[in-house]
């Protein structure tokens, strides 16, 4: 066991939350939710305002979209992989990666001294004494603890020098997953065997503890196990209990006598720990070709394969994050103290979510990607025009389509208005539909150069103050008033360019 001195970014993750730009929501949570060490926490429920973009991401934050930002080589990770991800009671992310471990701050990313051990890293755990427990993956384990380390080794009793995963029991020993089993520090850092069942031939992925402080484990066999007072006391195997090969393990957050477990299928099991699969419940998490990562963040169960995220609602339907650019070899989710999402790519880097007031109208409610040309509020609902065509978006984000959907068609529309008397203008330049009025009883009315309009490629529409409807057309001005055409301005009242843009 070696003691070092080691050097890290100080201060905290800069708090950019404008309270005045993003909508905040208050929820009741379980007091066990995200924080880590929930055995620490009451199991008591609590109110408390929520923002950040893993709670905008999954709809808990009404009206607030999200935004992703993926840190690599080429903005300030040394190398575009990350392995782990913690987000600190203090506000740092530490990443972990080929490159050893970076210590983020908000705002600048810094390498940790190599030499103290901090090589190619594989997990990171934050104990309940707030030191950082870095696993490498081929260097044993390092310990920060402000500005000293200590050097756990295969000579201080790890069976592996390669470490995937860490977890704490309510006595204060760190349970350490290596690929040759399972071990434990006590509080003097002394490294012990676990008891029990033998796991020495087994490479263990994820560590998981309930409030009691008992341990939860699975290996990449695809067995389970349970560890009580330092001694494994249960043990699984995923044909013993008629599943898929289990991938993963997580205790569920809100019931801590039940757990979820993953399988390399695209279903998730919730139940008790031991319980066969047609005693437990099964969730579909269609979407994902395996799962690969459990976690509990911003309230919300995350389940991930190497390629898919996606999270459980409160009646545990599954929803896929889309719209988000990491699409490969990702590791692992976690949150950080904002309600930020991240996620770790073994070849992306790192991707932060966070809350975005712009809400992406397009995507959340499957619309095509046309070529959109104006947009207009009426009648509670959402009227876009765009170059195929009119679209109507209801307040439940439901696509409407109706008998002006229909009698537009694919025509190009260019601009939308609403007067006084609650009539709709709509400008359509293509497919000779010309200027387009949806009446407030529902009947719609077309001007063309049937009756009156100057051209039928209407550009604009605006209404004046005398209520009047001004149409900028390809052939001059109309002045619409009573439904009628009633005045044109053209090439006869001396417009030598009748082309009119915008009125």
């Amino acid at each position: 066991m070696r003691r070092n001195r080691i050097r890290y970014a100080a201060g905290f993750m800069t708090v950019l939350v404008f309270l005045l730009q993003i909508n905040i929501n208050t929820v009741t949570v379980s007091a066990s939710g995200d924080n880590k060490r929930r055995r620490q926490e009451s199991e008591e429920a609590y109110t408390y305002t929520v923002y950040g973009g893993g709670y905008a991401a999954t709809g808990q934050i009404p009206g607030v979209g999200y935004t992703t930002e993926i840190y690599d080589a080429s903005n300030g990770l040394p190398t575009s992989d990350a392995m782990f991800l913690l987000g600190a009671s203090d506000g740092h992310m530490w990443i972990g990666g080929y490159a050893g471990v970076i210590c983020y701050d908000g705002s600048t990313f810094e390498r940790m001294d190599t030499s103290g051990g901090l090589t190619s890293a594989r997990g990171l755990f934050e104990d309940s004494k707030g030191r950082i427990w870095a696993g490498t993956n081929d260097n044993g384990v390092v310990v920060i603890d402000g500005k000293e380390s200590v050097h756990l080794t295969y000579k201080d009793g790890l069976p592996a020098s390669s470490i995937r995963i860490f977890a704490e029991d309510n006595n204060g020993n760190i349970f350490i997953g290596t690929t040759a089993g399972v071990c434990y520090a006590d509080s003097e850092m002394n490294v012990h065997e676990v008891l029990g069942a033998d796991l020495s031939e087994e490479r263990i992925l994820k560590l998981d503890a309930d409030s009691a402080g008992r341990i939860y484990g699975q290996a990449s066999s695809g067995m389970i196990f349970a560890i009580d007072d330092c001694t494994v006391t249960e043990v699984y195997k995923s044909e013993e209990l008629g599943m898929e090969k289990i991938s993963t393990i997580m205790v569920d957050p809100k019931d801590e006598q039940e757990i979820y477990i993953g399988t390399e299928s695209n279903t998730l099991y919730h139940g008790h720990f031991g319980d066969k699969a047609t005693q437990m419940e099964r969730i579909s998490v269609s979407g994902l070709q395996g799962v690969h990562w459990l976690s509990y963040d911003c309230g919300r169960v995350w389940a991930s394969s190497t390629t898919v995220a996606g999270y459980l609602d409160e009646n545990k339907r599954f929803h896929v994050l889309e719209n988000i650019p990491m699409n490969s070899g990702i590791e692992m989710i976690t949150s950080d103290y904002q309600g930020n999402l991240w996620m770790a790519s073994s070849t992306q880097g790192a991707m932060k979510v966070v809350a975005n007031n712009f809400v992406d109208v397009t995507s959340v409610t499957g619309l095509p990607g046309d070529v959109t040309n104006a947009a207009c509020h009426f009648g509670g609902n959402l009227y876009i025009g765009t170059d195929n065509g009119l679209r109507i978006i209801g307040t439940d984000a439901r696509i409407i389509e109706n008998d002006l959907t229909e009698y537009i068609g694919t025509a190009r529309v260019r601009c939308i208005t609403e007067d006084a008397k609650g009539n709709l203008w709509i400008a359509t330049y293509t497919n000779d539909k010309g200027l387009i009025c949806f009446l407030q009883d529902g009947n719609i009315k077309a001007y063309t150069t049937a009756n009156g309009l100057p051209d039928n490629q209407v550009r604009s529409v605006s209404v004046a103050k005398d209520g009047s409807v001004l149409a900028g057309t390809n052939g001059g001005l109309a002045v619409i008033r009573n439904g009628e055409v009633i005045r044109t301005v053209g090439t006869h009242e001396g417009i030598g360019n009748t082309v009119f843009l915008t009125v």
